[in-house]
């Protein structure tokens, strides 16, 4: 597949938003479920899922929370670590991940999702922050072989964006050539 969408389209993999286990349902023609609840939820959501054969992935949260996400949960993705994150220090970003948790992650088989169309809708300072906080995690990711995937999670077609382009926002924020390639297909 080329691209992760919240609707259906040509060449991408559909993803359902669910909060809570009741707004599941199996006969729909996603191919998963992008859960964004809070820990508990999450747990209750991805043990009913258990050996359906869909594809997981969690909205991230602060360090804690991604962390035993990544340990205990089955999960395929975990999107926007960097999204629900605490104040910053003076010599690092707190961007919801570190070497602990992304080592993890690539043991695991884990891939760290970034939502282009998110990071696209913010402007001024608040984008600024948000694209520090990539940067460094690009770097963790990086230094310790864990995947990332820049994804559209667009709601319309609208907000779809081209493989190349998505690509080339990969090495604005400091992947190789090849990781930015690579981050485009899943």
């Amino acid at each position: 597949m080329k691209d992760i969408n919240l609707f259906p389209t040509k060449d991408s993999s559909y993803l359902q938003k669910v909060k809570s286990k009741s707004e599941i349902s199996l006969n729909d023609e996603s191919m998963g479920y992008l859960i964004e609840s809070s820990e508990k939820e999450a747990r209750r959501i991805v043990e009913s899922l258990k050996g359906k054969g869909k594809i997981i992935a969690v909205v991230g949260g602060d360090d804690a929370f991604n962390r035993r996400a990544i340990e205990t949960l089955k999960i395929d993705y975990l999107v926007s670590p960097e999204k629900n994150v605490g104040k910053d220090t003076l010599k690092q970003r707190d961007s919801g991940m570190n070497h602990v948790i992304a080592k993890l992650a690539a043991e695991k088989k884990i891939s760290m999702v970034i939502d282009f169309s998110e990071v696209s809708k913010l402007s001024g300072k608040e984008k600024a922050l948000r694209l520090e906080k990539l940067i460094q995690n690009v770097k963790i990711c990086r230094k310790v072989g864990c995947k990332i995937k820049i994804a559209s999670l667009s709601r319309d077609e609208k907000g779809l964006v081209d493989g190349k382009a998505r690509s080339a926002f990969g090495t604005s924020l400091g992947m190789s050539s090849v990781q930015a390639f690579n981050s485009t297909e899943f």
